[in-house]
């Protein structure tokens, strides 16, 4: 279980960072994605910003176990299309670099996997 409190807007951000930092680094597409993707959810980046400040703080296990409680938070109290939207979000976060590496195939799976699709 993670230490960081979930809410449904930072497990979104969570598996956000999770996904755009699978190759060890985040590009500028990648984070311009981020930015328009929230942008036209009316998504408070300040909230996106404290979360991964957070996530930098903590260790490479207590970001696995964030990472895991964002995706049961998810699983928990979204709706089908609700996944269905965090998923889709995450998959352009992945395809901004015009093609998903295999880190990010292989985290994509799994979520895919995990919400049940």
């Amino acid at each position: 279980m993670s230490t960081y409190s979930l809410t449904d807007e930072t497990s979104i951000d969570v598996l956000i960072f999770w996904i755009q930092s699978a190759d060890g680094s985040i590009s500028f597409k990648e984070a311009d994605t981020v930015k328009r993707v929230l942008d036209n959810m009316d998504y408070d980046l300040s909230t996106y910003h404290q979360t991964l400040s957070h996530l930098g703080a903590m260790s490479l296990e207590h970001i696995h176990d964030a990472v895991h409680d964002a995706i049961s938070h998810v699983k928990s109290n979204y709706s089908d299309e609700g996944q269905k939207m965090v998923f889709n979000l995450l998959d352009a976060i992945a395809c901004s670099d015009a093609k998903i590496k295999p880190d990010e195939k292989k985290k994509l799976d799994q979520i895919r996997s995990e919400f049940g699709f």
